[in-house]
């Protein structure tokens, strides 16, 4: 039963629509006795909320004006008629949802009760269309009602039974994932008909009512001990309101349903768009849906969620989702088989936190605060965790392997996790090999890989990998930080074979060790789509949205260098790096469990002991530019945050806080090519927060003779880094 609280309407409405709301509004006051000075207080109450509501209307129709998730803007004072009435709306956000619409209606007779005031959150929506398919054996539950035996229960029978006043099948999903807001495009339930009978051209119609009360499916296979829904009650004890179920009497379909015994059609549909946006929106609770016939046929058997997985009943749901929404896979993430999140400090066990199977610890070192959100291991030459084997581990079926890694050397070949303990056997194989993701297995004599091309992942930042594996096609995935990055498909009969061998992680038998940290270990027996990719990492990475540098050099104080691929830190000269990142997709209150940002060095020369880097949130907006070192002719420059029309920072080289966000010891010596990276987490808490404004951040270096050059955004796969983790 799903029955959670729900906000304020889900979502913005049709621009025409709300066109026609302010016309009606106008109207409305036009008709009205606008001279009467006597007129009540009441009244002139109600005529400013309708003057408040045009306003509303007004906001909400520029808010669909605007494409994206950002640029929202209020709606200064509008006068609407020739008595001096008047509205404004101002906006709590101008980017992400939800957001406060605040509108204020003046009325130009003065009179008591001119003036009303109206605030409303609304959800604005992405624009794009996302899909998500329930079944009832994995996100929700079913059984039918038989009139013929109204004390027994069939929840555990792998079919249910439709017909006319005596079978009826009970459905319902679990929407808990679909996010509060949402616009519902298209909603259909499918049902597998188990036996499609010879040919009938008779029309048979069945209607869908929405369930009143909550009930229980309950596990019997027609028995009368019933542990869940009967005939009579919705339990096994508790009567229902109305025998036979307690449903709306009207239809729940948006569009009636027919269907007739066709060879080769055996999946039905019901459309109940507008009972799920109910249901989104939280204008009822969900307790399900109950099929019932109006038409008399002989009975038919549908596929129920014990039967056949490919043909339990499903809800493929498509829909908009609001901006900055965390998003459910396609068919959710069942099917978690481990999660080792190796957050302890000491010991020599990582835990499995999903299911029980603890990893010896050898050789490894703890990282207590190392990981993405808490702790992660270090590995070296000789580090590895060892899981005994268990059934469950060995995958053949639907299958995705998912880290969190940090490589100190990527170079050769890196194991993340390897199934199987013997030199030419693997059950399944991921790990970086010269700085690209693979997958590989033991099948038919001969190993199968599969690695993708020119990633080039670098030393010292965090990277989420994943492979995923489809049995059915022997379809192949890679993901990097949730981004497909290579498809391919195994040649018939090159399937992953079990074996009874252990699992390491951090090493395999030919001793091909990781080094660096590995963080949040998962095996998921399902193949994950995209979306489940994203839910499995946990957070995001984001590159910047603009960076450069301004330099206090007195040849360079006016250069613009934000088309450049290096930016440089320097002290003396005092040169400053700027970096910002758009964090509008997240939502607003979104607890961050850890924030951290890497940038790419491509050269640098230490000589100073105890040098470090500090970075500053700016508190004044800027232009990243397009020069890579000659006179600023629009973006920033150590004098100027924007150039033509010019607006001078208040302070030179970048306005900021004077409480640093984060800061990182400078290796001393020849810095080769690698990530440095940074905790930021408490600065990236209040920009999401709102409590500063995303300005971005400058980075500034303690006195010395030394400096380094950081790759910018316009040098593919090198670029800053910020890594969010949310769980």
């Amino acid at each position: 039963m799903n029955t959670r609280h729900r906000g304020p309407a889900g979502f913005l409405l049709l621009p025409v629509s709300l066109l026609l709301a302010v016309i009606g509004a106008v109207s409305y006051m036009l008709v009205q006795d606008m001279g009467s000075a006597a007129r009540p207080t009441g009244r002139e109450t109600e005529r400013a909320r309708l003057v408040a509501e045009a306003g509303l209307a007004h906001a909400t129709w520029k808010l669909n004006q605007v494409s994206g998730c950002s640029g929202y803007s209020a709606v200064a004072s509008t006068p609407l008629g020739s008595d001096g009435d008047q509205y404004q709306v101002a906006l709590s956000a101008t980017s992400g949802s939800p957001l406060t619409l605040t509108a204020t209606a003046t009325l130009g007779s003065g009179l008591a009760g001119s003036r009303a005031s109206i605030k409303r959150q609304v959800y604005k929506t992405s624009g794009n269309t996302l899909t998500y398919t329930l079944s009832t054996d994995s996100r929700g539950s079913d059984t039918y009602l038989d009139g013929d035996s109204p004390a027994k229960n069939y929840g555990g029978k792998d079919i249910f039974m439709l017909k006319q006043g005596i079978a009826y099948p009970l459905l319902q999903f679990d929407l808990s994932l679909l996010p509060v807001g949402s616009r519902i495009v298209e909603a259909k339930l499918l049902l597998y008909r188990k036996d499609a009978g010879s040919l009938s051209l008779s029309a048979r119609s069945v209607d869908a009512h929405r369930v009143l009360e909550p009930w229980v499916a309950g596990s019997k296979d027609g028995a009368s001990a019933a542990d869940g829904a009967t005939w009579l009650t919705r339990d096994g004890s508790m009567a229902w309101k109305s025998t036979a179920g307690t449903v709306d009497s009207a239809s729940a379909l948006d569009s009636t349903h027919i269907h007739f015994y066709l060879w080769g059609t055996p999946w039905m549909e019901w459309n109940l768009t507008s009972l799920v946006q109910g249901w989104v929106d939280g204008r009822y609770p969900n307790y399900g849906v109950m099929l019932r016939p109006t038409s008399n046929f002989s009975t038919e058997e549908y596929v129920s969620a014990e039967g056949d997985s490919a043909q339990v009943p499903k809800l493929a749901i498509k829909y908009v989702a609001p901006c900055g929404a965390t998003n459910p896979p396609q068919d959710g993430i069942g099917g978690r088989v481990a999660g080792w999140k190796v957050n302890e400090s000491t010991g020599a066990t990582a835990a499995d936190a999903v299911g029980g199977h603890p990893g010896s610890v050898s050789g490894g070192t703890w990282a207590p605060t190392g990981g993405v959100s808490g702790g992660a291991l270090t590995f070296n030459s000789v580090g590895k965790v060892s899981v005994a084997h268990t059934d469950d581990l060995s995958q053949t079926g639907d299958f995705s392997l998912g880290a969190w890694v940090n490589l100190s050397d990527p170079n050769g070949k890196r194991s993340i996790l390897h199934k199987g303990t013997a030199a030419n056997e693997a059950n399944y194989a991921m790990g970086v090999n010269d700085g690209n993701l693979y997958f590989e297995y033991f099948a038919n004599s001969v190993w199968r890989t599969y690695i993708t091309a020119g990633f080039n992942l670098q030393a010292g930042t965090y990277y989420h990998l994943t492979a995923t594996y489809k049995s059915s096609t022997r379809q192949i995935k890679l993901y990097v930080d949730g981004i497909p990055a290579g498809t391919f498909t195994a040649s018939f009969g090159n399937t992953p074979k079990s074996n009874t061998k252990a699992l390491l992680i951090g090493t395999t038998p030919s001793n091909d060790n990781f080094l660096g940290r590995i963080d949040d270990v998962q095996i998921v027996a399902s193949n994950l789509d995209a979306a489940g990719v994203a839910t499995l990492m946990g957070g995001s990475v984001r590159i910047p949205a603009a960076d450069t540098h301004v330099s206090a050099e007195p040849s360079a104080r006016n250069f613009n260098y934000g088309g450049a691929t290096l930016m440089q830190l320097k002290y003396p000269p005092d040169i400053r790096p700027l970096v910002r990142f758009d964090l509008s997709a997240v939502p607003a209150g979104t607890p961050i469990k850890r924030a951290i940002l890497s940038f790419h060095i491509q050269d640098a020369v230490i000589k100073s002991p105890g040098i470090k880097a500090y970075a500053y949130p700016l508190t004044e907006s800027w232009l990243e530019g397009t020069q890579t070192g000659a006179v600023s002719t629009l973006g920033a420059n150590w004098s100027k945050r924007q150039v033509g029309p010019d607006l001078a920072w208040s302070g030179a080289g970048g306005t900021f806080y004077n409480v640093a966000a984060g800061v990182f010891q400078v290796p001393l010596g020849a810095s080769p090519q690698r990530y440095w990276e940074m905790e930021i987490t408490s600065t990236v808490q209040e920009w999401v927060d709102g409590v500063r404004a995303n300005q971005g951040l400058t980075l500034l270096l303690n006195l010395s003779p030394d400096s380094a050059n950081l790759s910018t955004r316009e040098s593919p796969r090198l670029e800053p880094r910020l890594l969010i983790s949310t769980q």
